[in-house]
């Protein structure tokens, strides 16, 4: 690697830097704001919500990346242009290639870095701001393991709750089981019912079975038709656990689950999208850059380059792209895309056209 490699790569990883920082700063404070008034609702302290959203950064990370080196890109090549360097360096014969290697170098290096983001870090830390969130900041029970089949939570000091079916809705819970510990952790109670209805603001169990297991080993049950139950937890927070599970789950988990509904006859459609969507939206640094670069390289031997052009063309091919991902999202999950089609789409269209454009670069 030649002195001029490295003075890109240098300049280039300069304005990245910048642009990350800023965007990642932005989007922050955005969501600090607006969360801001919902968590002081809980009481929460400062220091507690400044862990949850020091456990999103890489989630945030992962989404703005690939947009901050669009936009380095630009406004690198950019700079470079308005000071005639690209001209000086093709009437040296460097050739494009060599140009653009600095920054394709950092886009393979980024790439590989966000893959290990998708398959293990981002999911881990989004479980960890969830459980923040939900137990931490809302004072709601913790779920030691969550889903639509089977439910364990903690839902006081000495009482855990088995539930083995939750309705798509989420008011109907199936199969409970209770159990109340002593202080010394000996089982005093158990509560078995077919089913817990949330109707008029609260719980209820119905069928229940109330087994009450004295210190001598003695048991006693009662029957009752109906039980009221204090929970805090409401429907929609059932609904949004099942609905944001895979966001929780690392790739490999993702793949052990939808073997598991593969064996079970049910439908995969939902999570393989979410998996391919995730494994390729780790290359999208990569398609932005070779667009970036392509579209900043057209401008060769222009005088004049506008920072701010720059950016405004940055933010409207991010929008483009987010809104072609989404769609494909949305497609794929409701089954009118095969899955791996629907996670892959917008990044081979946008690396078709900046393949295009840089092919259309005068050599």
């Amino acid at each position: 690697m030649n002195i001029l490699f490295w003075y890109i790569l240098r300049h280039y990883l300069k304005i990245l830097t910048m642009c990350l920082a800023g965007l990642t700063t932005i989007y922050l404070v955005v969501d600090f704001f607006e969360k801001l008034r919902k968590f002081l609702r809980y009481d929460a302290e400062l220091v507690t919500m400044l862990m949850y959203f020091f456990f999103k950064i890489p989630d945030i990370s992962f989404k703005l990346v690939p947009f901050a080196s669009l936009m380095a890109s630009l406004l690198a090549v950019g700079l470079l242009n308005k000071n005639h360097e690209i001209t000086a360096m093709r009437s040296c014969g460097v050739s494009i290639i060599h140009v653009t290697m600095p920054f394709l170098a950092v886009a393979a290096f980024a790439t590989t870095i966000l893959f290990g983001f998708a398959a293990v870090v981002m999911p881990l830390a989004n479980a960890k701001a969830e459980y923040i969130k939900t137990v931490d900041i809302q004072k709601q029970p913790q779920p030691l393991s969550f889903t639509a089949e089977n439910l364990w939570l903690h839902i006081q000091d000495h009482s855990i709750m088995h539930v083995q079916r939750i309705d798509p809705d989420g008011t109907q819970l199936h199969a409970v089981t209770l159990y109340q510990l002593d202080n010394h952790f000996h089982l005093a109670e158990l509560l078995t019912a077919a089913r817990a209805e949330f109707h008029d603001g609260r719980w209820a169990f119905h069928d229940v079975a109330q087994r009450s297991i004295e210190p001598k080993g003695r048991v006693t049950m009662t029957q009752r038709p109906t039980l009221p139950f204090d929970l805090s937890l409401k429907p929609k927070d059932l609904q949004a656990w099942m609905s944001l599970e895979p966001e929780y789950m690392t790739l490999e988990q993702l793949t052990s689950h939808v073997t598991r509904l593969r064996q079970k006859g049910l439908s995969t459609t939902r999570f393989l999208t979410d998996y391919w969507a995730r494994v390729a939206f780790a290359f999208v640094t990569l398609v932005m850059t070779i667009l970036g670069v392509s579209i900043g390289l057209l401008r060769t031997g222009t005088r004049h380059t506008s920072i701010a052009k720059g950016i405004g063309q940055a933010l409207a091919i991010s929008f483009l792209f987010w809104t072609t991902h989404s769609i494909g999202i949305a497609l794929g999950r409701s089954g009118a895309l095969l899955p791996v089609m629907a996670g892959w789409i917008a990044c081979f269209m946008f690396l078709i056209v900046g393949l295009n454009l840089f092919l259309r670069v005068r050599y």
